[in-house]
C-alpha cells in the first residue's frame, strides 16, 4: 500500500500546480527534514526516490558474524515516465529512417505495454509486468489501440474483452515480433543509462512453430499453372487495358522481383549498362518530395540487400518490353506504371511508398477466377524462380544476386566496399542464371502503342 506522501505525490503528478512540500519523512534509518518540489518531472523523481528507499529498507544482508544490516542505498538518478520514453523511442526510430510500418507496429506494442504497466517511471517496470503483458498481447482485440476510449482500459478489461470475443491465438512469430520490439525499447533505455537492466533480459527468443498445415497451398507455380495464368484467352482479356496488369506478372515471372519492387519502377530504373539492358531495383529521389537536406522517395525497399541491378531476361525483351518503355517515355510520366498510387498515410500525410496495394488485390482476384486456392499470389513467382534454380544446382549466392536476399558475409568490408566494383562480373552470373530458368510458358507479345488510349489522359495518373 502506498504511503501518504506517495499518495500526495500521485495527485500532484496528475495536477502539477504550485509547490509540493513535505516535512519529517522517515523510512527505516533514512529521514528527510524537509523537501520541496515544483513541476511534474521533479515530483516523479521524488516518487522514484521514495520507492527505491522503501525497497532497500525491506532487504537485509548478513555479516560474517551473523549480524543483519541494511543494503546500502543505490545512487539515485531521476527516471521519466513510460509515455515520455515511448515518445522519444518512436521519434528516434523515425529519425533513423526505419520503415513507417515498423514504427506503426512498434507503437501498438508499446501502447499495450503502457496499458499493462500504467504511466509509471520506467525504473519500476519488472518481469511481473512483462508476464501480464503477454496475456494482454494474447487477448487484445484487433484495433484496440485505435479506439477513442483506449486510455480508459485496464489489462483485466482488455483480457476479458478478448476472451468474450474469442480472439484466436497468435502465431509464435507474432509474439516473437512483439518481444523484439520490447527488447529494442528497453535495451535503448539501458544504453542511455535510464534503467540499470532490461526487464526483457529473462525472456528469450520464442521458437517458431514447426507444425505444417497439409491443407495450405504451395507458394510456387508448376508449368501447367503458369500456362493457365498466361493463357491468351484469360490473361489478355484481364490485362489488355492496364499496363501494370500486363507487365507486372511477366516481370515477376522472369526476374523473381518482389511485387512492390516491380510496381514502383521508374523510367530511370531501366538502364543500358554497357550494351546490356537492365532493371535497377533501387530508391531514387522524387523531386516533388525533395528536401534541402535529404532527398525523399515514394519508393521503398525491404533492406540493403534488395538493392540490385538485374539484366532484363531475354523472354521479356522478346515480348516487347523496350517498346513499352518507349511508349511510357512518350507519355511524359516518370514511372513505368502511372496508374498506380503509392498511397498517403492519413495520420501523417507522408507517402506509404506502397505502389503494389492495388495489384496485389487485382492479381489475387484473377488467380481466384482461374480456380487457384486462397493463399497463392504474386509472390509465388519468386518462389518458383528460386526453387527451380536451386534444383538445377545454381549456387545460393548467384540466386541471391537475382532475388536480393542477403548472403553470408565473413568479411563485411570486402562485400560492402570492394566486391561491387566490377558489376559486369555479377551481370554475367545473373545472365547465366536467367538463361537456365526457362519455364514452359508462352507470354503474349506487346504491340507498340497498345496502351495509347490508356496513356492519353494524364488526369488518371498518380505521382
Amino acid at each position: 500500500m502506498e504511503s501518504e506522501p506517495q499518495q500526495k505525490i500521485r495527485r500532484y503528478i496528475a495536477n502539477p500546480y504550485g509547490v509540493l512540500c513535505f516535512k519529517h519523512i522517515r523510512i527505516g534509518t533514512f529521514s528527510v527534514e524537509e523537501v520541496r518540489v515544483k513541476g511534474r518531472e521533479a515530483a516523479i523523481s521524488l516518487d522514484q526516490l521514495i520507492h527505491n528507499i522503501q525497497e532497500k529498507a525491506k532487504r537485509w544482508r548478513g555479516g560474517k558474524h551473523g549480524t543483519r544490516t541494511q543494503q546500502p542505498l543505490p545512487m539515485f538518478y531521476p527516471a521519466r515516465v513510460l509515455s515520455l520514453e515511448i515518445r522519444d523511442h518512436l521519434s528516434q526510430m523515425t529519425r533513423k529512417g526505419l520503415n513507417p510500418k515498423t514504427v506503426e507496429v512498434t507503437t501498438r506494442t508499446l501502447k499495450l505495454l503502457q496499458l499493462t504497466c500504467g504511466d509509471i517511471p520506467v525504473t519500476r517496470i519488472n518481469y511481473q509486468h512483462i508476464h501480464l503483458l503477454w496475456e494482454v498481447l494474447r487477448w487484445a482485440p484487433p484495433g484496440l489501440t485505435l479506439r477513442a476510449d483506449f486510455d480508459t482500459f485496464t489489462p483485466e478489461h482488455c483480457i476479458e474483452l478478448g476472451k468474450a470475443a474469442g480472439v484466436p491465438a497468435q502465431a509464435p512469430a507474432t509474439f516473437e515480433r512483439h518481444r523484439r520490439f520490447l527488447v529494442s525499447f528497453f535495451n535503448q533505455l539501458v544504453r542511455m543509462g535510464v534503467i540499470p537492466q532490461s526487464p526483457m533480459a529473462a525472456f528469450g527468443e520464442i521458437k517458431r512453430d514447426l507444425a505444417v498445415d497439409p491443407g495450405r497451398s504451395e507458394r510456387l507455380f508448376d508449368d501447367e499453372e503458369l500456362q493457365r495464368i498466361f493463357s491468351p484467352e484469360s490473361f489478355v482479356k484481364w490485362a489488355r487495358n492496364h499496363p501494370h496488369r500486363w507487365w507486372a506478372p511477366m516481370i515477376g515471372l522472369y526476374t523473381g522481383a518482389r511485387i512492390n519492387e516491380v510496381c514502383q519502377l521508374k523510367l530511370a530504373d531501366i538502364i543500358d549498362e554497357c550494351g546490356v539492358w537492365c532493371i535497377a531495383i533501387r530508391k531514387t529521389v522524387d523531386p516533388d518530395l525533395a528536401h534541402k537536406e535529404t532527398g525523399r522517395s515514394r519508393q521503398s525497399l525491404k533492406g540493403k540487400a534488395a538493392v540490385r541491378t538485374l539484366p532484363i531476361p531475354q523472354p521479356l525483351l522478346n515480348a516487347g518490353f523496350l517498346d513499352f518503355v518507349d511508349d511510357i517515355r512518350g507519355c511524359g510520366h516518370p514511372r513505368l506504371f502511372p496508374h498506380l498510387s503509392a498511397g498517403v498515410n492519413r495520420k501523417t500525410g507522408e507517402t506509404n511508398a506502397h505502389y503494389s496495394a492495388g495489384v496485389v488485390k487485382q492479381f489475387s482476384g484473377y488467380l481466384k477466377s482461374l480456380g487457384f486456392p486462397k493463399g497463392v499470389g504474386f509472390h509465388a513467382f519468386r518462389h518458383t524462380l528460386a526453387t527451380d534454380l536451386h534444383h538445377q544446382g545454381v549456387p545460393d549466392d548467384d540466386i541471391a544476386l537475382l532475388t536480393g536476399h542477403s548472403v553470408s558475409k565473413r568479411v563485411p568490408v570486402l562485400h560492402d566496399a570492394y566486391f561491387h566494383k566490377k558489376p559486369m562480373l555479377a551481370r554475367k552470373k545473373q545472365i547465366a542464371a536467367f538463361e537456365r530458368y526457362r519455364p514452359l510458358v508462352t507470354i503474349p507479345v506487346y504491340q507498340k502503342g497498345q496502351f495509347k488510349k490508356k496513356l492519353a489522359d494524364p488526369s488518371k495518373f498518380y505521382p
